[in-house]
């Protein structure tokens, strides 16, 4: 259950603090500062609403929260989400790719294929889960709040924190660039008394299944693959097993197991070479990751303070604007998934002047291609 302003302003007066921060606050200033001021300093309203990617990951959830809180059961989920699908993504013609619409609709049918095979074949984590705990977390003088997941006991008294997640897979230093969300969670537990060696986290990629895979040679491989590819991954192992379970391995089932990416189509006896399982990527808690987490919660809200003050102080929104290094290294991200276009994110807007303006100077001079003058075939012949 969500909290109300009230109940969190009942929070803010018994931890004395003016805010309560957010995960999703402090990772848009780190990811645009500007946009931090758009969205939190001014309050403007976002110009861009066609991005799908926090549509879908809203979709995503909430269907999932329905089923976890007993509102659907799991044989509904499909259908549950082919509605919310329809109603989000095709009506609004929410774009995953905002410059290829080609690329945009082969995108589109992947996540569909590969959330459709989730919510078609996905089973509980466990008997008793709490969806959407609310937590907060004491950093320094600081209070973060947090909506978590899902957060179960396994058999083991383990606590495990789960944060479902429709984006590619998360490995090496990118799985660590991410883990903040869930470190601090982490943290908020450990701060209600749980021992850190209990508490376990790790996002659960719908998009994918891990498939343990006995070998010829008895021997099992566990594979990560996306629920699309499940058919196309697999063939040359389901044929080899149905080959040795008796039979020719172009049986009409083959057809079937492409088409579908379902296992349950196969034969018992193939099926039994395989197991599938939602894709659970588990990062270690370690000492030096909370540290890491901590100091940079900190030092982001220091300087987003900071930076509060020199503008309420100036009435300059230049304190806010972000390098233009770090614009160039995010240009995907503003041209595909920012809520704010060029006309309001200014530093955005000035790095693609600059790059307009370096394009018509390469364009200065060149000579136009004319068949009066021979200087002109041998541009044309450089070209």
């Amino acid at each position: 259950m969500r909290k109300t302003d009230e109940e969190i302003r009942e929070i803010c007066e018994k931890n004395n603090v003016d805010r309560l921060w957010s995960w999703s606050r402090l990772n848009t200033y780190a990811n645009s500062p500007y946009e931090y001021f758009l969205k939190y300093v001014i309050n403007a309203e976002e110009d861009r609403i066609d991005c799908v990617y926090p549509v879908m990951g809203g979709l995503a959830h909430s269907v999932i929260e329905k089923y976890y809180l007993g509102e659907i059961d799991r044989f509904a989920m499909e259908s549950a989400f082919k509605d919310a699908w329809l109603s989000s993504i095709e009506i609004l013609e929410l774009k995953f790719d905002r410059n290829d619409e080609e690329k945009n609709k082969k995108i589109q049918d992947k996540y569909y294929k590969c959330l459709l095979h989730f919510f078609k074949n996905h089973k509980k984590l466990a008997d008793k889960v709490q969806i959407e705990q609310f937590v907060t977390v004491k950093i320094g003088n600081e209070i973060i709040q947090g909506y978590i997941d899902a957060c179960y006991k396994d058999e083991n008294g383990n606590f495990n924190i789960i944060d479902w997640k429709s984006s590619s897979l998360y490995r090496g230093e990118k799985a660590t660039k991410e883990s903040g969300q869930l470190v601090i969670y982490a943290l908020g537990l450990h701060q209600m008394g749980v021992p850190w060696n209990k508490i376990k986290i790790a996002w659960n990629f719908l998009k994918y299944v891990n498939v343990d895979c006995q070998q010829a040679n008895g021997k099992t491989t566990t594979r990560e693959i996306e629920r699309s590819e499940i058919g196309n991954k697999l063939y040359n192992s389901v044929k080899m097993w149905a080959k040795k379970e008796g039979y020719t391995g172009e049986e009409p089932f083959m057809d079937k197991f492409l088409d579908t990416n379902d296992l349950g189509c196969l034969p018992l006896s193939v099926q039994n070479h395989f197991k599938v399982r939602d894709c659970l990527v588990y990062i270690d808690l370690t000492e030096e990751l909370v540290k890491h987490w901590t100091d940079f919660v900190q030092n982001t809200i220091s300087e987003i303070r900071d930076k509060e003050k020199q503008y309420k102080q100036t009435g300059k929104e230049e304190v806010f604007f972000d390098d233009p290094e770090q614009v160039e290294k995010q240009s995907y991200y503003f041209a595909t998934l920012c809520g704010f276009s060029r006309k309001l994110h200014k530093p955005y807007d000035r790095y693609l002047n600059k790059l307009e303006n370096e394009n018509n100077l390469m364009t200065i001079g060149k000579p136009t291609p004319n068949s009066d003058n021979d200087d002109n075939f041998d541009w044309l012949n450089g070209i």
